[in-house]
């Protein structure tokens, strides 16, 4: 009897759960709107000077320009958002050794891209999205990927 019962609002549950995640539109999708640059400059330590998005119809992404106190040079951070399949999806295509990142929403590794230098952490936010951040060290890429972290659960 009581299976009876659950099923229906199990049930139930699970279709507003799929409604809630339908997949998103990335073409309109603005990254540095969804994640404000304050968060990014606050979690390196700097000053926001500027955002510039960029849209895919697979994914969408931000570029911070930071400075940092002591220093007029600014520093690039950019965040991707793209569908959650994307988390596997890229490791065949990195070549670069991948490391597993403990502690970061649903699974997380990072490898240093040999083409341009920068340290790349992808994020898995299961049934939502993959975030990709980039950063000089890996301590400031993992610096944004928290702050997107922490900025992406505050919102719906």
């Amino acid at each position: 009897m009581k299976t009876a019962i659950l099923i229906p609002i199990a049930a139930a549950a699970l279709s507003s759960f799929v409604a809630a995640q339908a997949p998103r539109d990335y073409a309109k999708y603005n990254v540095c709107e969804a994640v404000p640059g304050d968060a990014i400059a606050r979690a390196v330590g700097g000053r926001i000077v500027t955002t510039r998005p960029t849209f895919d119809k697979n994914w969408s992404r931000c570029l911070y320009m930071v400075t940092t106190p002591g220093s007029d040079k600014q520093r690039g951070y950019t965040v991707w958002l793209a569908p959650p399949a994307d988390f596997e999806d890229m490791k065949p295509y990195i070549e670069e050794k991948i490391t597993p990142v403990p502690g970061l929403a649903d699974g997380a590794y990072i490898y240093r891209d040999k083409g341009d230098g920068r340290f790349k952490i992808y994020v898995l936010m299961r049934g939502r999205q993959t975030i990709s951040t980039t950063g000089e060290t890996p301590e400031s890429a993992r610096q944004v990927a928290e702050a997107v972290i922490a900025v992406l659960r505050g919102k719906p």
